[in-house]
């Protein structure tokens, strides 16, 4: 299901900015973002904590949100909804192509009742995700990830086969923990 700027569209949106709130204002204090290296504001964490609290006070504004609607046929049964991850993932591709972003998050969760109720979907219908998409605020920058070594292991835990080699010119973030 698609929101743009229609009244149920607008009130979609504020329903889940309040889900989007409560969500990372546990995250925020449980993950202790405002402490040790999130007290000083150039640091990684405060700049994180910063870009996600202005994500979460205006979520209500994105221009476009998308609900990952997954009919269930087997009853409900939680992993259920991975079938639908591919066209989010394809959705977000296609996005960045076309030069806007995208995030996608579960902050319907804590609302997920009540758009049920207010979307009159049928019983079997599950949520699956909430996809934000808009022009970003800056440019997009190049992907970076973590080497291919460290995310794709062979026959034992934490070694890398050998046609595990990244292409020339790939940028990575910081080593990832095994």
């Amino acid at each position: 299901m698609v929101f743009t700027d229609s009244p149920r569209s607008r009130e979609v949106k504020e329903m889940i900015a309040r889900g989007a709130r409560e969500i990372w204002g546990g995250k925020r204090t449980n993950e202790g973002y405002d402490e040790g290296s999130g007290q000083r504001p150039d640091s990684p964490k405060a700049r994180m904590a910063r870009t996600m609290q202005h994500y979460v006070d205006n979520f209500a504004e994105v221009p476009v949100l998308v609900l990952a609607v997954n009919l269930r046929y087997r009853g409900k049964v939680h992993i259920e909804g991975a079938s639908i991850y591919p066209a989010c993932q394809n959705l977000l591709l296609a996005a960045r192509g076309l030069g806007y972003g995208g995030a996608l998050t579960a902050f319907h969760a804590p609302v997920e009742a009540d758009l049920t109720s207010l979307l009159g979907l049928p019983d079997h219908a599950q949520i699956a995700a909430t996809i934000t998409l808009g022009k970003p605020a800056g440019a997009h920058g190049p992907v970076r990830r973590a080497p291919m070594a460290e995310l794709v292991f062979g026959d034992t835990w934490g070694e890398a086969p050998e046609w595990a080699v990244d292409p020339e010119g790939t940028r990575f973030t910081a080593k990832m923990p095994l």
